[in-house]
């Protein structure tokens, strides 16, 4: 590898785990599209994609688990179904021809941007009601930089929600956090300052099986995985320090910008192949 390359490879893991810390994704929905643009075939981009995605997130959760902005009993319930189905993901990837990923990668992201663009935020600490539901609805309270955040949580849908984003993460080699954030926002209703920190706890169990997987398969290039990393650790912890200081809204538009690149540009390279 050349400098100009390991430098450059630097800063595209630099990048992305900035935005992973920030909006608590693994970052692989960007990471995938920016290593395909460089020529790295799309089953090699995956693999390598998810072994950057397990040490980096892992890194931007410790900072959030600091500063309080990780639920981990929500996390739990999200992160084993995720593990499961993630190695699942991961076998059924290799049977799909490279264009053929592309395409389904770009148009799952469309419909997730979709979801989410719709989907209204949360409250920071809305008005909650007696607790007469289910066992299986659990009512939450964090604290985090002297702001209260009261929700509810159903775990049959966090649980449904894991299962669904670990399939998607072997699938496609991503942390699953850009499917998991809108479904924790707009399906489990917890505030985003606190998804962010979850998601991206979330995404280290699934990411690692599907890194494990793929690297078996012979989908990951240690060489290119090393600059990735280095400069995803950096990233990952001053966007995990800016997470509880950037509004929600704002949270949200950055989050959706960022999706709306990362499908036009794996549908061209779909379109092209």
């Amino acid at each position: 590898m050349s400098l100009v390359v390991a430098v450059e490879t630097l800063l595209i893991g630099g990048v992305t785990g900035l935005l992973a810390g920030l909006l608590g994704v693994g970052g692989g929905f960007l990471l995938i599209p920016l290593l395909s643009l460089s020529g790295t075939p799309i089953h090699t981009a995956i693999g390598t994609s998810l072994a950057f995605i397990a040490c980096v997130s892992l890194a931007g959760s410790v900072q959030h688990l600091r500063q309080g902005s990780i639920d981990l009993l929500v996390a739990l319930a999200l992160a084993l179904p995720a593990a499961v189905m993630a190695s699942v993901g991961a076998r059924l990837s290799g049977l799909l021809s490279p264009a053929v990923l592309h395409l389904l990668f770009g148009l799952l992201v469309l419909g997730v941007l979709a979801f989410f663009h719709f989907s209204p935020l949360p409250a920071s600490a809305p008005p909650l009601p007696p607790a007469t539901g289910p066992l299986y609805v659990i009512e939450r309270r964090r604290r985090i930089a002297q702001v209260t955040y009261r929700y509810r949580v159903n775990l049959l849908n966090a649980v449904l929600s894991g299962m669904s984003t670990g399939l998607v993460s072997g699938f496609f080699g991503v942390g699953g956090g850009f499917l998991l954030v809108p479904l924790s926002v707009s399906v489990l209703h917890i505030p985003l300052q606190i998804t962010a920190g979850t998601c991206l706890a979330v995404t280290v169990p699934p990411a690692l099986v599907g890194a494990i997987t793929h690297g078996l398969l012979g989908h990951v290039d240690l060489g290119l995985w090393l600059p990735l990393v280095l400069g995803g650790l950096a990233g990952s912890q001053l966007g995990a320090r800016l997470t509880v200081r950037v509004r929600p809204l704002t949270l949200k538009r950055l989050f959706s910008a960022v999706l709306l690149l990362a499908a036009l540009s794996m549908l061209a390279r779909g379109l092209r192949a």
